[in-house]
């Protein structure tokens, strides 16, 4: 490998984890935040919110890596542009055929690693993500309850309230108020759990209090409030039994879609092909951009950049709906958008090495002429 080799990949490997950290600690600030907003309102477990940040890394690399490598090539090359590096390379008689191979080579790990990514591992952690919520919610079903705080449960059908939660789920000091249209009931006691029988959560209660019809009688004024000490009270919740849920398209395995007919299966595999294949192509792009005048800054294009990789990205996910609908064939599918892109990528290059050339022919034909004429 010559020392050029070194000096370019060096650039780009540098200037492409420095892309990548900034964009993952952006996505993954706001997802953190996300997950600890659920996990105070008792929505997610608390001990659940690292591994869940964790299983979101590999879903997240397929939608940033595509932008960190537009990004890359434009800074690493932008700044040979700016530093006149690029103009003393070319003035070596280093062809331009030569930089797009650079960013071939540099980008191929990061495309099969992307393969691996799209085909493999993405699909597994969506998997684990949905197991981990699900079996959190049947192992303890007062996980998604905060001591301290009244609950409001499910579709409003009353409001829970704990003074303190156990590690194992045991609550102190409960008090629980259960409104429908056929009942309006409130229990108090100092000791209570929820219990698993036959598939249902069961709340039981023990030496409490029940009082019937107490909000009637503050509304209408009458007198019908019943009041009952029980030892223990067992009464079936069906809004906190969790359904069981179910398998989301992205979470297929690849080798599921390949052998399948369905539209949506044949949509979510032409989109894990298009992502990786992405990354080539808007590195290219980014190679073509990153050209910069002497007075142009550094991030002069960046803006242009993501409005490019904005544009790219949403037309593959209208692509992939429109398969999805039927309104797209699957046999054209996800390709138009990847040629046009790629042709976008090499077009302009072919019409400016033209265009030098016949420059060239223009200056040096007055040079002939000039030394005819001395001759003569």
């Amino acid at each position: 490998m010559r020392i050029l080799d070194k000096y370019l990949l060096k650039e780009l490997s540098l200037t492409f984890i420095a892309v990548l950290t900034v964009l993952l600690l952006i996505t993954f600030g706001s997802e953190a935040t996300r997950l600890l907003a659920e996990a105070m309102q008792g929505k997610v477990p608390s001990e659940l919110v690292f591994k869940l940040l964790l299983l979101k890394i590999p879903p997240a690399l397929e939608i940033i890596l595509p932008l960190v490598a537009l990004l890359a090539v434009i800074l690493a090359f932008g700044r040979l542009y700016q530093d006149q590096e690029m103009v003393v390379l070319q003035s070596s008689a280093i062809a331009p055929q030569y930089f797009k191979k650079m960013v071939v080579v540099f980008l191929l790990p990061i495309v099969l690693l992307m393969v691996w990514i799209s085909m493999l591992v993405s699909p597994w952690t969506y998997q684990q993500e949905r197991i981990l919520l699900t079996d959190a919610q049947q192992i303890s079903p007062v996980s998604g309850l905060v001591a301290g705080k009244f609950n409001t449960l499910p579709n409003n059908q009353g409001v829970l309230y704990s003074k303190e939660i156990r590690a194992d789920g045991t609550m102190e000091s409960v008090w629980i108020k259960l409104l429908s249209a056929e009942t309006d009931l409130i229990l108090s006691a100092p000791i209570g759990r929820f219990e698993w029988i036959e598939q249902r959560v069961v709340l039981v209660l023990e030496d409490g209090y029940s009082y019937q019809g107490l909000s009637s009688d503050l509304v209408t004024g009458s007198r019908s409030v019943s009041v009952q000490k029980f030892a223990v009270f067992r009464g079936v919740l069906p809004e906190l039994t969790p359904t069981k849920a179910k398998t989301k398209k992205f979470e297929k395995p690849t080798v599921e879609l390949w052998g399948s007919d369905d539209l949506k299966d044949q949509a979510m595999l032409q989109w894990r092909i298009a992502t990786p294949i992405g990354i080539l192509i808007l590195g290219l792009i980014g190679l073509k951009m990153s050209r910069t005048g002497p007075r142009q800054g550094r991030f002069a294009k960046i803006f242009l950049a993501l409005v490019l990789y904005i544009v790219f990205n949403q037309l593959l996910i209208v692509g992939r709906e429109a398969i999805e609908n039927g309104n797209l064939p699957v046999a054209v599918g996800l390709w138009p958008i990847l040629l046009l892109f790629a042709v976008f990528a090499f077009f302009e290059f072919r019409f400016r090495q033209i265009s030098n050339s016949d420059d060239s022919k223009q200056k040096l034909a007055p040079m002939a002429s000039g030394g005819h004429h001395e001759s003569n």
